[in-house]
């Protein structure tokens, strides 16, 4: 019974012996094991990467963390890229560079990267260029001048005023009041110009053009002069 006794123990010995065994050797290799190559976060960071120039603006972060990085241009529009440095290498605090393009990637420790589009911003849209002209007609040209029916001759101001006549010429605009001549006398129309303090400028028509009678026409600016028979004007 004794040696029986011994032989349970044995075993019982030699399994705990075992059992010891394979966690010493489970535990070495626990231990021993490196770490396998990083891989680029679901995220979209990139691990032990720097993307230099570009930059915009930079800042320090509180937190070494990426992401905050990586939250701070995704909330600006013109952020393309971002580099996160690793706190010790431009200061103590983590920093996080911000940059309106996307440079080259460069393998480097120091630093974890990411870009916001897939390569560089989403191009801006330009406006098409204006339609080329499709004309295709020909300018009219204006009518001539109906035939002359000049009546009356203007009398020569004093040459003191120092006023000069514009014969066959018509001044359209400007106008401010008109009235009917009770002679076809143009001196008349522009001497009711010189009376009043407003008139700049006048234009005599002939009789039976815009009605029987001659007509004035007295304007507030100098419009700009016209060839037509019909008309006889000045300025003031």
């Amino acid at each position: 019974m004794a040696s029986m006794g011994t032989s349970r123990v044995s075993r019982a010995g030699a399994a705990a012996l075992g059992a010891a065994a394979a966690a010493v050797f489970v535990t070495g290799c626990m231990v021993s094991a490196t770490p396998g190559p990083a891989y680029p976060s679901p995220t979209g960071l990139e691990w032990n990467i720097n993307r230099p120039g570009a930059d915009y603006r930079s800042f320090d972060l509180v937190t070494p963390s990426p992401d905050a990085c990586q939250s701070a241009c995704m909330n600006e529009p013109q952020c393309a890229a971002f580099t996160y440095v690793n706190p010790g290498i431009q200061g103590p605090s983590a920093r996080c560079w911000l940059k309106g393009g996307a440079p080259q990637p460069l393998a480097d420790s120091c630093c974890v990267s990411g870009i916001k589009y897939a390569g560089a911003p989403p191009p801006v849209a330009v406006a098409p260029p204006p339609p080329s002209s499709t004309w295709q007609g020909t300018p009219t040209t204006p009518p001539p001048p109906p035939a002359s029916g000049w009546q009356g001759t203007p009398t020569t101001p004093p040459p003191a005023l120092g006023r000069q006549w514009e014969p066959q010429t018509d001044r359209p605009g400007g106008d401010y009041r008109s009235f009917d001549l009770r002679e076809p006398r143009p001196e008349l129309c522009r001497e009711a110009c010189w009376r009043e303090g407003q008139c700049r400028s006048f234009t005599y028509v002939r009789p039976g053009v815009q009605a029987p009678s001659a007509r004035c026409w007295l304007k507030n600016v100098v419009p700009q002069p016209r060839t037509n028979d019909c008309c006889l004007s000045g300025v003031k």
